[in-house]
């Protein structure tokens, strides 16, 4: 596992940081192809849905949703033609 000084870590975003370089360096080792690339982050953003899921009320976890899907779909339209 990739998990370093985490629970030293102060604050949010230090630990936030922590956590999304772990995920690029796991991504450069284990991921061979775009196609992996692909699946992985498929992966992780299903694991993301289920710990805000399991982790906020509904309604946190539908604002959520709701902010990601309009990021996610702000970040591919300028590539739909």
């Amino acid at each position: 596992m990739i998990v370093s000084n985490i629970n030293n870590m102060n604050t949010a975003t230090e630990r936030l940081q922590e956590f999304f370089d772990n995920l690029l360096a796991f991504c450069d080792q284990t991921t061979k192809s775009q196609e992996d690339q692909i699946l992985l982050a498929g992966s992780m953003m299903a694991v993301a849905k289920i710990l805000y899921h399991n982790n906020l009320s509904e309604i946190e976890f539908q604002k959520i949703m709701d902010h990601n899907g309009r990021d996610l779909l702000n970040l591919i339209k300028p590539t739909i033609h």
